[in-house]
């Protein structure tokens, strides 16, 4: 009988840890589209991976057109995305009914000739449905009023941390 207790708590073990890799790669995989589609701008696949409170608060058409007033801002100010890289998965927890994680990523932009580094992150939110994460920028869930209206019973565990933007030389 022990032995089958432990057989059976080894799979449920290994299940798990299948189950949390297989998470972070498709973590991994939907942050990289999300940041890719920033640099080419491609505004249907930021929407694709963007949490759906955000998409039915604004709706489609009022999203596209705030993405497209920030580009427009963003070429008039001439600042221009240069890079955006996935720096870290963080470990997948399960809060509540759903699967979080935070992606920190490392954006360098030129602000007229000038490089600045953006360190910061997105929250993922796991949809088991259909295998794929929504992000909502991080930051925007500690500090942002609109975005905690949004989520107004939002709790975590996971360590959030504070943008950070750094001057290169």
């Amino acid at each position: 009988m022990k032995n089958l207790i432990l057989v059976l708590l080894l799979i449920h073990g290994s299940i798990y840890s299948q189950s949390e890799s297989t998470l972070k790669e498709f973590a991994l995989r939907d942050a990289k589209a999300t940041s890719q589609a920033s640099i080419d701008r491609n505004l249907n696949t930021i929407l694709k991976y963007t949490h759906p409170e955000v998409y039915e608060a604004y709706g489609e058409k009022q999203l596209m057109e705030a993405m497209n007033e920030i580009f427009r801002t963003m070429d008039a100010q001439k600042i221009k995305i240069i890079s955006s890289e996935i720096d870290e998965v963080s470990e997948i927890k399960k809060e509540g009914k759903e699967y979080r994680c935070l992606v920190k990523n490392t954006i360098k932009m030129d602000f007229s000739g000038r490089q600045v580094t953006l360190k910061s992150s997105l929250f993922g939110f796991y949809n088991k449905k259909i295998s794929q994460w929504y992000f909502v920028e991080s930051n925007k869930l500690i500090d942002d009023p609109e975005t905690k209206k949004l989520f107004p019973d939002f709790r975590t565990d996971i360590e959030i941390p504070l943008d950070e933007h750094i001057a290169d030389n």
